[in-house]
């Protein structure tokens, strides 16, 4: 029996198209699920110098409904305590824990800076598997950078909106 009827090079370019078909399959079934690369989310304008605005929102944050704690503040931006228990996403059979905390951020607004301000809100989730049973591991809890929850941002934000409504906003 004889070769098929290639000529030379037509084996090396039949198992490159394979190579590049199987590639780009591989590549296409390893897509996940599309998430927001970003969760800020930001108030519209009111009339309040940032610096107030930030006396007022630490106040709403630690008093309840809210009752967060703040445990870092540098000048304009807080990171509050851990907001617990969400129920996250479905993994291997089962529902994950999710926690999550918020860098607050007040910023003057750009037309009038020291009158107005805006305050912006993004969240940091964190992650575990299960809370029961005797693996140590499963009850520590891991960054999820990937994992992004504006509406657990936004919810924030309204209530402290509900909170500042004695303030005029712009």
């Amino acid at each position: 029996m004889t070769e098929s009827n290639c000529a030379p090079g037509c084996r090396a370019g039949i198992i490159r198209s394979v190579v590049l078909l199987i590639s780009g399959l591989l590549a296409v079934g390893c897509v996940t699920q599309t998430r927001p690369t970003d969760s800020l989310v930001q108030s519209p304008a009111y009339d309040l110098p940032p610096k107030q605005m930030a006396e007022a929102m630490q106040k709403i944050v630690a008093a309840p409904p809210i009752s967060l704690p703040i445990q870092e503040v540098e000048p304009g931006v807080f990171l509050t305590g851990w907001q617990e228990p969400f129920r996250g996403e479905f993994h291997i059979v089962r529902y994950w824990h999710e926690r999550t905390r918020y860098r607050i951020t007040i910023t003057p607004d750009f037309n009038d800076p020291a009158h107005r301000s805006h305050i912006q809100i993004a969240d940091q989730t964190e992650q575990r598997p299960d809370e029961s049973g005797p693996n140590e591991k499963a009850k520590q809890w891991t960054p999820a950078p990937d994992i992004h929850r504006p509406d657990r941002s936004s919810a924030l934000l309204q209530q402290i909106e509900n909170g500042l409504s004695t303030y005029p906003r712009h």
